[in-house]
C-alpha cells in the first residue's frame, strides 16, 4: 500500500493513529483485511494460542469460576479470535460434555479471519462482526475474553518538547515520507503526567477506550479476561524513550521508521497501559478487578517440564511481560 496519497488526502498530516488504522484496516490493501498470512508460525507473529492449550484451559477454569459465581451457564464470547487456534483449544478443554453446554459466541471485525475462523470452529461457534450484535444475541450476560487484542487497536502517539505534549504524525516532504509533529487536544490518560520528559514518546489507545466504553451499557453481567503485552502506567516506559510503536513481518520486529514503507504488508502493534484499563473499570459503579502477571495467571495449571508452557510462564520473559486484567461484574438487584 502506498501511503503517501492517504496522507495528502488528510491535509498532508496523517497522526499515527490514522495510520495505523488504514495500515490494518483500509477494505483494500489493509493488513487485516486483505494481506495476513495468519498467525502462528507460519505468519508474521505469534500469539500465546497458537503455541499451547495452556490459555485455553485456563480460561475455561476461569468460566467455570464465574459461572458458579453468577449461577447460571455464562455463555463464552472471544473477541478477536486470530486464526482460530483459541477456540479450537477451548473446544479440546471442554470436552465433549462441556461442549454440548456451552454455547461459544466470537467478535472479528476482519472479514478475512471472520472466513477462516467459521472453518475452524464449524457449528461451534457464532462469528459477529461487532461487539453489539454479539451481547444482544447473547442476552448481556457473558464470560468475555481476548487474547492480545487492545494492542490491535490504532494508537495516537505524542512526544514531549519544549515542555509541552506534541503529536506525532506523518506528511510528505520532497515526495518523501518523514515524521512531524503538531499540537493537538490530549486524550484523557494518566501517561502525560508520569512521563512529562524532554523526548519521551508515549503512545495512547484512545480508540481501545472509546470502543470499551461504547459496548459497556449491553453487557449486565459475568467477567471479562483481557490478556495482553504493556505494563502499568509507572513502568510501561522505563527504558523506552523512543514509545513502543513497531511492527512484524515474518516474525521479525520492525521500527518505526520502518512502518510507512510496510503499511498493509506487516502486523503494527504498540504496549498496553494497564493504568489507563484499570481506570476505565473503577469508573464503573460497583464493578470489580483483578490484576496479574501471566505467570501468576497461568502457573496454577502450567506444566513447567513442558517447553512451551514454561515460555509462557518464564520470568524474565512471557510470564511478566504479559499482563492479565479480570474485569467482574455483578447484576444490580
Amino acid at each position: 500500500m502506498n501511503i503517501a496519497p492517504h496522507i495528502l488526502a488528510h491535509g498532508n498530516w496523517l497522526s499515527v493513529e490514522q495510520f495505523m488504522e488504514i495500515a490494518l484496516y483500509a477494505p483494500e490493501g489493509g493488513y487485516y483485511s486483505t494481506h495476513i498470512p495468519g498467525i502462528g508460525y507460519r505468519g508474521d507473529f505469534s500469539t500465546s494460542a497458537t503455541l499451547s492449550d495452556l490459555p485455553a484451559r485456563r480460561l475455561v477454569a476461569e468460566w467455570r469460576a464465574a459461572c458458579t459465581a453468577c449461577g447460571r451457564t455464562l455463555p463464552l464470547l472471544e473477541i478477536g479470535g486470530g486464526n482460530g487456534d483459541m477456540v479450537s483449544a477451548v473446544a479440546r478443554a471442554l470436552g465433549f460434555w462441556g461442549r454440548l453446554r456451552a454455547k461459544y459466541y466470537m467478535v472479528e471485525r476482519s472479514a478475512a479471519l471472520r472466513r477462516l475462523q467459521h472453518l475452524v470452529g464449524g457449528n461451534f461457534v457464532r462469528i459477529y462482526p461487532t461487539m453489539e450484535e454479539a451481547l444482544r444475541h447473547c442476552g448481556g450476560r457473558a464470560f468475555i475474553f481476548c487474547n492480545e487484542l487492545p494492542d490491535a487497536f490504532p494508537a495516537r502517539q505524542f512526544v514531549y518538547r519544549g515542555g509541552a505534549w506534541r503529536e506525532l504524525g506523518l506528511s510528505v516532504e520532497g515526495g518523501r515520507i518523514v515524521w512531524r509533529t503538531r499540537d493537538t487536544p490530549l486524550p484523557a490518560s494518566c501517561v502525560f503526567a508520569r512521563w512529562a520528559q524532554e523526548g519521551q514518546v508515549v503512545e495512547v489507545a484512545e480508540s481501545y477506550h472509546r470502543w470499551w466504553v461504547s459496548w459497556q451499557p449491553l453487557w449486565l453481567g459475568g467477567r471479562m479476561v483481557t490478556i495482553d503485552y504493556g505494563d502499568v502506567n509507572e513502568t510501561l516506559y522505563y527504558r523506552r524513550p523512543a514509545g513502543s510503536l513497531r511492527g512484524y513481518k515474518a516474525h521479525q520486529l520492525l521500527q518505526a521508521e520502518e512502518l510507512p514503507a510496510l503499511a498493509g504488508h506487516c502486523d503494527i502493534t504498540t504496549d498496553i497501559n494497564f493504568s489507563d484499563l484499570m481506570q476505565l473499570i473503577d469508573g464503573c459503579a460497583g464493578d470489580r478487578r483483578q490484576f496479574m502477571t501471566q505467570r501468576a495467571f497461568l502457573s496454577p495449571l502450567a506444566n513447567p517440564t513442558k517447553p512451551e508452557e514454561a515460555h509462557l510462564i518464564a520470568e524474565p520473559g512471557a510470564g511478566d511481560h504479559f499482563k492479565v486484567l479480570i474485569h467482574h461484574r455483578f447484576e444490580m438487584p
